[in-house]
């Protein structure tokens, strides 16, 4: 039954074929009254292929709801974690540039502070009858010996300067300032430091001071290991080292810059 309108009869074959829904009305000798075609079970090889209509466009709506909802969930869990992504990188940008902002004020604030110190060093040095030149002359013949022949500097400044009366300077017994520059020797002595200095020592601490605008050698750690060193920075006036320390230490320094050459 379509409608109002009858049809048929037909076969289960020919039913098959019609444009048939779960809702059409099928009579037949047998049947009380014209019965929805999905309560006749002896038509379910019929009715079971067919979807409801009704429910599959509720289903459908389920679904689209269903996957509209998804869809923001996951949406909603990827942008969080971007969004706490990019504060993270955006704090981290901050603390950057404010920790170069504050290196570049210690930088700044250290150089004024070496400058000052420089000037006060270098306005307050006077010359003396030491033969200095004595000491370089032959720091570049040793050397020499083991094959190292650094550039000559253009520039050769080594005087007195009374470090123990300066501010930051009190315990340092010479300075040195022509590191990393090979067209200048620059280096300050302590007066109070030479004259208690013995000759071993005096030698230790210039060949210290030139290591460092010859050579360009750095200091070491303030470790034991490297105690009795020449580049070891804290020389002691009570140490009283001989000439055969000296010697030792010297050249185990030059014959480790020698390899490496």
């Amino acid at each position: 039954m379509d409608g109002d309108k009858k049809l048929g009869p037909f076969t289960i074959k020919e039913l098959k074929d019609k444009n048939l829904n779960r809702d059409s009305r099928i009579w037949y000798y047998g049947l009380e009254e014209w019965t929805k075609l999905s309560d006749i079970i002896e038509l379910k090889e019929i009715f079971s292929s067919l979807p409801p209509e009704l429910t599959t466009r509720k289903h459908q709506v389920n679904k689209e709801i269903f996957g509209t909802q998804k869809t923001q969930n996951i949406t909603s869990q990827i942008e969080v974690p971007k969004k706490k992504n990019d504060t993270n990188i955006k704090w981290i940008i901050i603390g950057l540039v404010a920790l170069i902002i504050i290196l570049l004020i210690y930088k700044s604030f250290k150089n004024q502070t070496d400058n000052h110190l420089y000037e006060s060093i270098s306005t307050s040095s006077y010359e003396s009858d030491e033969d200095f030149q004595m000491y370089v002359d032959k720091f570049y013949r040793d050397v020499g010996v083991y094959g190292i022949f650094p550039k000559k500097p253009k520039t050769t400044i080594i005087r007195f300067a009374k470090l123990d009366q300066l501010h930051n300077t009190t315990h340092i017994h010479g300075l040195s300032y022509g590191i990393n520059d090979d067209d200048r020797i620059e280096i300050y002595i302590n007066p109070s430091t030479w004259k208690s200095f013995n000759k071993p020592m005096r030698y230790f601490l210039m060949y210290h001071e030139l290591a460092h605008d010859i050579l360009n050698v750095d200091d070491l750690d303030e470790k034991t290991i490297n105690e009795g060193k020449l580049m070891y920075p804290a020389i002691a006036d009570y140490e009283k080292k001989d000439m055969d320390d000296f010697i030792e230490s010297s050249h185990a320094l030059f014959e480790e810059i020698a390899e490496k050459q």
